[in-house]
């Protein structure tokens, strides 16, 4: 993501020619573009994505389970009270 911003702003900075970039070569300003594309390629390719999607999932679905325990156990602890 951090990639594609600085793409993104170097491209618009080369395009409205603001120094200094507008005197910088093309290829300094798109090379932030085409590790952001090697970048996407590799992560996808690789299951990287895939991979961190799983865990945030996992993580996710853990903390619910805590929570929902300890609702659980509270309200069997007030049942057994009266």
């Amino acid at each position: 993501m951090y990639l594609l911003i600085i793409a993104t702003s170097l491209l618009m900075l080369k395009i409205y020619e603001i120094p200094p970039i507008d005197s910088c070569p093309w290829p300094y300003v798109l090379a932030p573009s085409m590790l952001a594309l090697l970048w996407k390629l590799w992560a996808d390719g690789s299951g990287y994505t895939r991979r961190r999607s799983r865990a945030r999932r996992a993580r996710k679905q853990s903390a619910r389970y805590v929570k929902h325990k300890d609702l659980f156990k509270f309200n069997a602890t007030r049942s057994r009270d009266r």
